[in-house]
């Protein structure tokens, strides 16, 4: 599992910092001279030998140059891709509205959208079926235009432009060659390489050295680290003498490095108490504990309010304490964890506001938080399909447990990761809302799941004589829809 520890260069003198620069500048413009020679179609090979000499970079500084520019181009290709299936699950997406769209404005709107949709899928297919990509501009597309409009200075663009460099690491030289990190007297060292200097026998390179200073979190009041102590993680790595990358980046005035190291994850533990569901959630986590067997334990509400409207640093520190929390009960109780498999693409047509609305969601962040944080734990993780888990959460274990349908939906989803994957309908429900029974039994236990969450559904419209889209209401009305 890879892992980025970042840091900051202090007591940098004026000529280190006109090394620096220099040094960015010149892998930088390697990195776009290869990325257009790669684009070319010449070898890769010829290509590190030219960027040698043109920029005056020793072998292994061509050659990361020559890599990142291909990594831009696969990167470039798989977005591609991903953004022709998204452009063509919109238009299938928008065209099933149009159908069923009655209102004359509105169909006219669908048919607007419609045809800008197309458009795109038009421009993706056209590169993919041609294997091309759009043009990269390095520096970003924003500050392109800002360039072109006047708006920043010439050297502004040529500093976003040259910004950054990056040192891949070797385990045969000791870890990295070109920045080495070290330790003297507690403190943290880079060592960069610099100008070469010819000897009788090889080429040497003198060495700029900086302070370095690792990113960690002690506590103010009692002096230990809050979370994990990345610090001693890089110092205790750097003892084996693998192989770590080092980035080194410049913004308004100060240089950032980032660390990258491979860290060891324990084997994950032989869980003997059940598992437990977590359903994730904008305002809290719904989490519900089983057996082995399946059969429900017990169930609790956490809940997380901040996430809603807190700022990006201070939502990040609470999903990140919040991930903790949950991999240390399931650690604590000898359970699996569960959690949904959710895929997060943009392919659905939906309007501004929600675009809004979910840009800033937490569901990613914080299944990507806590399954990093189960692996260097050691707890045992399983993914459970995310499909009805809320409609069979309400209608079938909801009443029956005194659960909130939150924690009714994580109580399915810990059953799901046990292998219980087919949830039987009640028969209540079946009696009540299904009128074609012979066929509804030769359908598969999800669409069964789907008949009878568009009936309900239905039921609640009339019911309350309102537009209902969720069964959030199905309690208060429970009584009166199966009597």
């Amino acid at each position: 599992m890879k892992t980025t520890v970042r840091g900051v260069i202090l007591q940098h003198t004026q000529i280190q910092n006109i090394f620096l620069d220099n040094l960015m500048g010149r892998y930088c413009a390697a990195v776009r001279w290869s990325f257009k020679r790669l684009l070319d179609g010449r070898k890769t090979q010829d290509i590190r030998l030219a960027a040698q000499g043109r920029f005056k970079l020793n072998s292994r500084q061509a050659n990361d140059t020559v890599h990142d520019a291909q990594a831009t181009i696969t990167s470039q290709k798989e977005l591609v891709k991903l953004n022709h299936a998204n452009a063509a699950k919109k238009v299938e997406f928008t065209r099933q509205r149009l159908e069923k769209a009655k209102s004359p404005g509105k169909r006219a709107k669908m048919q607007k959208r419609l045809y800008k949709e197309e458009r795109k899928l038009t421009f993706w297919q056209k590169h993919l079926d041609d294997g091309t990509f759009p043009p990269v501009v390095f520096g970003g597309k924003k500050l392109f235009h800002e360039r072109c409009k006047g708006n920043i200075t010439c050297e502004q663009w040529q500093e976003a432009r040259s910004n950054r460099y990056l040192s891949r690491g070797d385990k045969t030289k000791g870890g990295n060659l070109n920045t080495r990190l070290y330790t003297r007297d507690g403190n943290i060292y880079l060592d960069i390489a610099a100008e070469p200097v010819e000897t009788e026998k090889s080429v040497r390179y003198n060495r700029i050295t900086v302070s370095v200073y690792l990113a960690h979190k002690p506590s103010k009041k009692t002096g230990q680290v809050n979370g994990c102590n990345y610090r001693q993680m890089v110092l205790d790595y750097l003892k084996t003498g693998c192989a770590y990358q080092v980035e080194i980046l410049r913004e308004n005035g100060r240089y950032y490095v980032h660390v990258t190291i491979e860290e060891e994850i324990p084997i994950p533990a032989i869980a003997r108490n059940g598992a437990i569901g977590v359903d994730t959630n904008p305002d809290g986590l719904g989490i519900t504990r089983t057996d082995y067997l399946g059969q429900f334990k017990e169930s609790q509400w956490l809940p997380q309010g901040e996430w809603t409207y807190a700022r990006s640093n201070r939502r990040d520190n609470l999903i990140g304490e919040a991930s903790a929390l949950v991999v240390n009960i399931v650690k604590r109780k000898n359970c699996v964890l569960a959690i949904e498999d959710l895929e997060f693409k943009n392919d659905k047509s939906v309007t501004a506001k929600f675009n809004r609305m979910s840009h800033g969601f937490v569901w990613s962040k914080f299944l990507q938080a806590v399954e990093r944080r189960a692996a260097r734990e050691g707890v045992p993780l399983a993914k459970a399909p995310p499909p009805f888990t809320s409609v069979i959460g309400i209608l079938k274990y909801q009443q029956q447990y005194g659960l909130s349908n939150h924690e009714a939906a994580a109580y399915v989803i810990a059953r799901r990761s046990l292998g219980y994957s087919e949830e039987k309908v009640p028969k209540q429900l079946v009696q009540k809302f299904v009128k074609k029974k012979e066929s509804y039994t030769l359908l598969t236990n999800w669409k069964q799941w789907s008949a009878i969450n568009k009936s309900v559904l239905a039921a609640l419209k009339k019911q309350t004589e309102r537009k209902v889209k969720s069964l959030v209401s199905w309690q208060h009305y429970r009584k009166q829809l199966l009597s």
